[in-house]
């Protein structure tokens, strides 16, 4: 159904905020079980073949590439602030549709109870073993390639075929990376851009496509969502604006996948009489233990010329020192990039950014030189990353921010533990990988801004959760959060294969409450 046909007076069974890989995955299972679902989205679709170096700044040119429209809004320990554009999408399809497409599971570890400086976490309430049917699933619905069994090592150059047995020959298990493209005859392996072919499986063209071919679904694009409203133990309706018009739709079901930055944003501007400190935050646990893990870039070079052609670059992973003599050091991938003269720029004027130059055409000018530099030196390198799981704290957190031109902000400091494991994972992988050469590209420890998580956590105690182990609200009978606020941990691989088995996972009961409702 297209947007112009929505009746915004009726009653869905579900109202969706968002079309990511939460929010689609979600409305895709509820819509082949025959429910009528609305999805709000506050971008749009977006046309293939836009690279993440030509990201815009102006918010109009922004959200119709694809990408969040605003800058994030980082208060530091100093009460200084720094503002950038993390790479978090605001489209149909949500942040899948750039994304590199590297689908992994968690280990069994990030499921444990965790020693943190702020005490022990508990176990998440839902086992690694409770979630491998989901993984399952999740894999087969985005066509996972590079899992045992495929012979995705075959599509491999010469370069990472030898790179792998050289780890071998170290005693590590380098393995295919586990990549949602189906590496046809005519994949372009569309790192960072919107793919053109479909061969990317991505939250839009895998589930949200499916689900609006369903009888009596909807999507409202380019829909902003102001606030839940609320009465003491329901959401009542869901207050948006369109096209510069506020408008209401309401739901027996609401259920919020804004990303982990922004549903937690959602609920504290929800406050009203019911509920002074925010919605669903009887726990005052909305907003807290913000995660992200770290992105350490490596630029990996060969000790001899070696054949880089190949289909499948985005070829390899390593989990050896994932727990590495009792410390959780983290997650090698390549990125299937090379370290050309586009990327580099990105990376000096992302660094350039950090430092308070905001001037775009100074920026170009800046980095100019030594980007022809840096590319003549690396041009025969591949770049890798380097993943280290950040733990929960408080104090990390969304708050609301009216100064903002998003409306909210967030704290975040990163301790010294975390800048030692990252550390300690860079030296072993280099003395690993000796007599190849590993060059750390970052001068400070990165955090990948596009992978929040944990803002809305799950747990069996409401006065220290948000959600219950189904993701519903434990204050509001008829609220769930499905994106990447549930999780407890934030791992060290992208949460995105996590997020869609969670989706798969709670979608059943998501069904029946719908079903519980009064007709």
């Amino acid at each position: 159904m297209t947007d112009s046909a929505v009746d915004l007076s009726r009653l869905w069974d579900v109202v969706i905020i968002g079309t990511g890989m939460g929010g689609a995955t979600v409305g895709r299972e509820l819509a082949l079980r025959g429910l009528n679902v609305l999805f709000v989205e506050r971008g749009k679709a977006v046309r293939p073949g836009r690279a993440i170096s030509d990201a815009p700044v102006a918010p109009e040119e922004r959200v119709a590439a694809g990408w969040w429209p605003h800058p994030v809004s980082q208060r530091r320990e100093d009460g200084t602030r720094d503002r950038f554009f993390a790479p978090v999408g605001c489209a149909l399809g949500g942040s899948s549709i750039h994304y590199a497409a590297a689908l992994e599971r968690m280990a069994p570890s990030d499921f444990d109870a965790l020693p943190t400086a702020h005490g022990v976490l508990p176990p998440w309430v839902t086992s690694f073993d409770e979630f491998l049917p989901y993984y399952h699933r999740a894999e087969q619905l985005f066509r996972v390639s590079g899992l045992p069994g495929t012979g995705s090592e075959l599509r491999f150059s010469a370069w990472d075929r030898a790179l792998m047995e050289r780890l071998r020959e170290r005693g590590l298990n380098p393995e295919p990376l586990h990549v949602a493209m189906q590496y046809d005859e005519g994949c372009l392996e569309c790192i960072g851009v919107v793919c053109p072919r479909g061969c990317k499986a991505d939250a839009r063209t895998v589930c949200l496509d499916e689900a609006l071919r369903q009888r009596d679904c909807a999507v409202l694009d380019e829909c902003e969502v102001l606030a839940l409203d609320s009465d003491r133990s329901r959401v009542t309706g869901v207050r948006a604006r369109r096209h510069g018009r506020e408008i209401e739709v309401r739901a027996r079901i609401v259920v919020l996948s804004a990303g982990a930055m922004h549903s937690p944003q959602i609920l504290l501007q929800s406050a009203n009489a019911h509920w002074p400190h925010g919605l669903a935050n009887s726990s005052d646990q909305v907003g807290r233990n913000l995660m992200f893990h770290t992105t350490d870039i490596f630029a990996v070079f060969a000790p001899r010329r070696l054949d880089r052609r190949a289909r499948q670059k985005k070829s390899i992973s390593l989990r050896d020192f994932y727990v590495h003599e009792g410390r959780r050091l983290g997650y090698v991938q390549s990125l299937g990039l090379d370290a050309g003269a586009g990327l580099i720029a990105v990376h000096f004027k992302n660094q350039l950014r950090r430092r308070g130059v905001r001037h775009e055409r100074l920026l170009s000018a800046l980095v100019k030189l030594p980007v022809l530099v840096a590319a003549r030196v690396l041009g025969e390198a591949s770049l890798f990353v380097g993943a280290t799981e950040d733990d929960p704290d408080p104090e990390n957190r969304i708050f609301l921010d009216p100064e903002e031109p998003n409306g909210a902000g967030f704290n975040y400091v990163i301790r010294e533990d975390l800048r030692q494991r990252a550390n300690a994972l860079h030296d072993l992988l280099r003395r690993n990988l000796h007599p190849w050469k590993l060059y750390r590209l970052s001068d400070d420890l990165p955090m990948n801004y596009g992978h929040p998580s944990g803002t809305c956590r799950f747990g069996d105690d409401p006065s220290t959760s948000v959600l219950d182990r189904n993701c519903r609200a434990h204050d509001i009978e008829n609220l769930y959060v499905v994106d990447s606020s549930f999780m407890p941990r934030s791992g060290a691989v992208n949460p995105s294969l996590t997020i869609a088995a969670n989706a798969l996972r709670v979608a059943p009961r998501i069904a029946a409450a719908v079903a519980a409702q009064p007709a």
